[in-house]
């Protein structure tokens, strides 16, 4: 069984729930910014397989990230809630120029630890499901602005 197919879609919400946490951003970054807002492309790889996806950041998620571990964690509970999402977020941490969580969706644990530079980051993704660990690395980087 593959954990993380794209197919089920409380994984595929649960990896837009992860990717939004993970790079959440605001415009006109600042030095004290973790991410820069705009259009972002993340390639993934998992088990030696790379995908890539872009998505544009907006500046309430922007405003979230580049805060503090309680703003961030309110926000993503009130996205998941208005998202239907049977995630629930199980620890949420701000701490420097990393952000980690670790969240269950259903029978699904996703834990999360991301390293911002700006207008790039990289991650570690880890989701267990039904003893079954996948392994995800990201690399990302903003593109431009978003249409």
């Amino acid at each position: 069984m593959n954990p993380i197919r794209p197919s089920n879609p409380t994984i595929l919400f649960g990896a837009r729930f992860a990717f939004f946490l993970a790079f959440l951003a605001s415009p006109g970054a600042h030095a004290s910014d973790r991410i820069a807002s705009g259009k972002w492309e993340s390639a993934m790889t998992t088990g030696g397989a790379t995908k890539t996806i872009s998505y544009c950041i907006n500046p309430a998620e922007a405003a979230s990230i580049n805060g503090d571990s309680k703003t961030a964690r309110d926000f993503a509970e009130e996205k998941a809630k208005k998202a239907g999402s049977n995630c629930v977020i199980k620890s949420y941490e701000i701490k420097g120029d990393t952000g980690s969580y670790s969240l269950t969706c259903g029978s699904r644990t996703i834990i999360d630890k991301t390293v911002y530079h700006g207008e790039t980051s990289e991650g570690l993704k880890t989701v267990t499901n039904e003893g079954i660990t996948v392994t995800t690395q990201l690399k990302s980087r903003r593109i431009g602005a978003c249409p």
